[in-house]
């Protein structure tokens, strides 16, 4: 949805999309690797307990949607 909304505003604008798009891409694939690199180091260290957080994360995520949708 994000990049349609990008890809729509572009459009709009007239806005020639090689500029955009390198740059986007180029942008992406640094935060990637970043990502990467760093997330094999930070899993050797705090493996399951950043797990556990994620999964305790989601859940409530999913409850709060839960309790939203049927209050609202």
């Amino acid at each position: 949805i994000d990049a349609l909304a990008v890809g729509l505003s572009l459009a709009m604008l007239q806005v020639r999309i090689w500029l955009p798009s390198v740059v986007i891409g180029l942008v992406a694939a640094a935060f990637s690797i970043i990502g990467h690199r760093s997330g094999g180091r930070l899993g050797l260290r705090f493996g399951q307990r950043a797990e556990l957080g994620g999964g305790l994360l989601l859940v409530g995520i999913g409850v709060k949607i839960l309790v939203d949708h049927l209050s609202g």
